[in-house]
């Protein structure tokens, strides 16, 4: 962390880090949460797509 510290939020006020980090963090999980629900969505679609193609070629 003192990487970022000292290169990316050492310049800023500590009131402007706060917020930039609490956005950077806000984007984060965003994207976590995004790719999470489109991988359940994907094995979702894989599963039903698995159990038609048995059904069909059984």
């Amino acid at each position: 962390m003192s990487f970022f510290d000292k290169y990316f939020f050492g310049y800023l006020p500590k009131k402007t880090k706060d917020i930039v980090r609490l956005i950077c963090l806000l984007v984060l999980l965003f994207l976590i949460f995004e790719i999470a629900i489109t991988f359940i969505f994907i094995v979702f679609v894989i599963g039903i797509l698995s159990r038609i193609l048995m059904y069909f070629f059984k």
